[in-house]
């Protein structure tokens, strides 16, 4: 039986917080420029997703082993988003007895209610947004919550039955001072959740604080936030892996760590190149077709588009009556998604740069031979790489420079 996960994207969002640049639409301006009911149509477009690459790519009767509700901020929508969604899936799909079901939610639009609704649907993770405790940083970042408001969502959290929660964590965000950082970090060891995801802020385009970083008058404010240098960062970031060494946490990823038996399955199956369905604007999805092939596709990044795609049936892309340009990648001419059917050096480069990402690395001796024994000795020199139990893994210090080193060793 083919194994699958599901990602399902949540393009909707109460406000935008200002270091974010994933493809989201604040409840306002969607209610301003869209049909005021799009948030309460779009299940139907996700379902009708389902049934197209289905057909196309044969996942009929296929066991989901993860599914994972993203955004944006799923937890703006109703309950019968969900419930509409899941009881698709069950009927359609064999969703595993033990299967990985999350959902992110946000503090401020996440209540009690909710959470049991969702509990009772079979979610049993959560990943709550919370990037820092400290009021400033909060509002400096965008993010409508508070101290108190993450506390009750955990609180509530548990009392609707979830024993699986996951905090996120942004390292770097302006205003975050050392001691307001160990603080952030003496508040998640607090609550003790069962993971962390810890980010290193990255000033991506197509975000506020992007906009900030190049033109300080783009900030609604008099005073532009001060930005936290590389080297500062990468000091809080080995701070916080010590401390949560300490605290009995499994660093398995770059950003992320768990106590044992919590690690995101979900995350993992990225990381191990298994095969993953994912639905909505700007989503992603990867499959290993039966002629060999393997497929990349990104679901273009616009709401509108999307919905007129999905409606005119056109959403596919037909590599029959489409030439492979370079790095054979196309781009449907309707306005459509990318797609990339991957060579063998990219199988091989994506092996290598998602193995090392995790703490369990990848063979040594398969490295040797894709990349070079004499580059992986370099790096291993330069304590940027270690050897364990025949596989090799990125230091600390090597996790720091991961985008280096990787740009170093690719084929």
């Amino acid at each position: 039986m083919k194994e699958l996960s599901l990602y399902i994207h949540v393009p909707f969002c109460k406000s935008k917080c200002n270091y974010c640049n994933f493809y989201s639409i604040p409840l306002t301006k969607l209610k301003k420029t869209y049909n005021s009911n799009l948030a309460e149509l779009y299940p139907g477009f996700l379902i009708k997703e389902i049934g197209i690459n289905t057909e196309k790519y044969h996942l009929e009767n296929a066991s989901i082993n993860t599914i994972y509700f993203g955004g944006g901020t799923p937890s703006v929508m109703t309950v019968d988003f969900f419930k509409s969604l899941m009881e698709f899936i069950g009927k359609n799909f064999k969703i595993a007895a033990d299967a990985e079901i999350t959902a992110e939610v946000n503090p401020e639009s996440c209540d009690l209610e909710k959470l049991y609704c969702l509990k009772a649907l079979g979610f049993n993770r959560l990943s709550i947004g919370v990037q820092s405790f400290d009021g400033g940083v909060l509002k400096t970042a965008g993010r409508i919550h508070n101290k108190n408001d993450i506390y009750r969502t955990v609180s509530n959290a548990k009392k609707a039955g979830f024993a699986n929660i996951s905090l996120d964590l942004i390292i770097g965000l302006p205003g975050q001072t050392k001691e307001i950082f160990l603080d952030d970090i003496n508040n998640i060891t607090d609550i003790a959740p069962q993971h962390i995801s810890a980010y290193m802020l990255s000033i991506e385009e197509g975000s506020l604080f992007y906009k900030i970083h190049n033109d300080k008058n783009h900030f609604p404010v008099n005073k532009p936030p001060e930005f936290i240098g590389e080297e500062k960062i990468a000091d809080y970031y080995i701070i916080l892996c010590e401390i949560l060494n300490g605290q009995f946490y499994e660093h398995y990823e770059i950003s992320n760590f768990a106590k044992n038996g919590y690690r995101s399955r979900h995350n993992i199956n990225y990381w191990n190149r298994g095969k993953y369905l994912g639905l909505g604007p700007s989503a992603s999805s990867f499959f290993k077709l039966e002629d060999g092939k393997e497929i990349r596709k990104t679901n273009i990044p616009d709401l509108e588009r999307y919905i007129r795609n999905i409606s005119k049936d056109n959403y596919n892309y037909e590599e029959k009556n489409c030439p492979i340009k370079k790095r054979n990648s196309i781009r449907n001419k309707n306005g459509g998604d990318f797609v990339e059917i991957l060579t063998e050096n990219d199988k091989i480069n994506e092996e290598i740069f998602l193995s090392l990402r995790t703490s369990s690395g990848i063979n040594e001796k398969r490295l040797r031979e894709l990349a070079g024994a004499e580059i992986i000795d370099k790096l291993i020199k330069e304590g940027l790489m270690e050897n364990f139990k025949g596989n090799i893994s990125l230091t600390l210090k090597g996790m720091l420079l991961s985008s280096e080193i990787f740009a170093r060793i690719m084929i």
